[in-house]
């Protein structure tokens, strides 16, 4: 496997659908999902890594919700939910299993709304996990569908999960090959990075993306600023597990300086 595979494997207009738009899908939410429903499935999504029974137990929770309810919103946060699962099982087939079961979850809120943002993005999400599990075949795959469904959360939200759209195709397009081979170019991971970042400045992920491509494209100085950011920032016991990957390139980049 080549390099650039290796890496992948590694890791505004309102939409309408049925009369009813994103803002509309939004506050729908509500009815099902109140902000201590909400409050809940985020805590137990934050601390997957250490406290699994209760993100068990919230899972078994909205399963059961969403059964009740038929709700889009609730079917797309149990997709979400399903994902935090996968990403903390040890065995590789139950990972690989658990994120097809998000990806099918997924698709049953977007056949009910086609815009649902936590649906379209935690599909994309798991497409990636998938494909870093199963091989290069599959990578290639889900690249083009995964690029689509980033592009369209960032059409609807450009904000959910952190910007986390712009991340992931920050991420792509730094890592994947140049067009004709795939869909890579630094212009675009530049942009995406940036956006991220002005929206959220604070974000340990996009700076860790974004210094890794600064120290390629030779601008080691700025690279090294971002990295250092990282290491000096405070990271809460319950995300270590989470930033582990991104403090590591910070240090990477900050012994490639000399620092």
């Amino acid at each position: 496997m080549c390099r650039w595979q290796t890496l992948f494997l590694n890791y505004s207009l309102l939409l309408v659908m049925g009369g009813i738009t994103h803002a509309g899908f939004a506050r729908a939410a509500s009815e099902y999902l109140p902000d201590t429903y909400q409050q809940k499935i985020d805590r137990a999504v934050q601390r997957n890594a250490i406290d699994r029974s209760a993100l068990l137990a919230t899972i078994a929770w909205i399963k059961q919700l969403a059964q009740t309810t038929q709700a889009p919103e609730v079917i797309a946060e149990l997709a979400r939910l399903q994902c935090a699962n996968a990403e903390v099982e040890n065995e590789r087939n139950k990972r690989i299993e658990l994120y097809k079961s998000c990806m099918d979850i997924a698709d049953r809120a977007l056949a009910i709304h086609s815009n649902a943002v936590v649906a379209l993005y935690w599909k994309a999400v798991a497409m990636g996990k998938l494909s870093e599990e199963s091989g290069i075949l599959n990578a290639l795959r889900f690249m083009r569908p995964m690029e689509k469904l980033f592009l369209r959360v960032i059409e609807l939200d450009e904000q959910y999960d952190q910007a986390g759209a712009h991340k992931a195709l920050g991420r792509m397009y730094h890592k994947l090959p140049r067009f004709p081979i795939s869909i890579g170019n630094k212009e675009k991971s530049l942009f995406h990075l940036k956006r991220a970042l002005r929206l959220f400045p604070n974000d340990i992920i996009a700076r860790a993306f974004y210094a890794e491509l600064l120290f390629e494209l030779g601008n080691k100085q700025e690279a090294y600023r971002h990295a250092r950011y990282i290491l000096d920032f405070p990271v809460e016991t319950e995300n270590s597990f989470r930033y582990r990957r991104f403090i590591d390139i910070a240090r990477h980049l900050s012994e490639k300086a000399g620092a």
